[in-house]
């Protein structure tokens, strides 16, 4: 399945909500900064995801911008979800797996493609 390179520009506070992708990625940042909360397919129950036939059902129910928020009623299983914290900037790249969970935080102006 040959999709191309996408190309993106975010600005600091646009944020990508966690989700999973149905296939595998490589992120290259040209410019700027991008915070990556990533978490392996493992921890699925504790990402406390939207269910099946929801519009959003590759995504986590969680607000992972409004940490007040992270243990409210229903997200029991959110306490104990693992998780590993990256800061990507110009000139790193990341290879994203296949399933793994990823939350995205612009820092500033920035420049990938995947």
């Amino acid at each position: 399945d040959a999709r191309g390179i996408n190309c993106r520009l975010g600005s600091k506070g646009i944020i990508a909500e966690t989700h999973f992708d149905m296939s595998r990625n490589f992120i290259l940042i040209l410019q700027g900064q991008k915070r990556y909360i990533l978490a392996h397919p493992d921890q699925c129950k504790g990402m406390e995801l939207y269910p099946n036939g929801h519009p959003s059902a590759r995504h986590s129910s969680v607000n992972w911008s409004s940490p007040d928020s992270w243990f409210a009623d229903g997200n029991d299983n959110f306490r104990g979800a693992q998780v590993n914290e990256v800061v990507l900037q110009a000139g790193d790249g990341l290879y994203l797996p296949t399933y793994w969970f990823h939350f995205i935080v612009s820092l500033n102006m920035n420049y990938q493609c995947n």
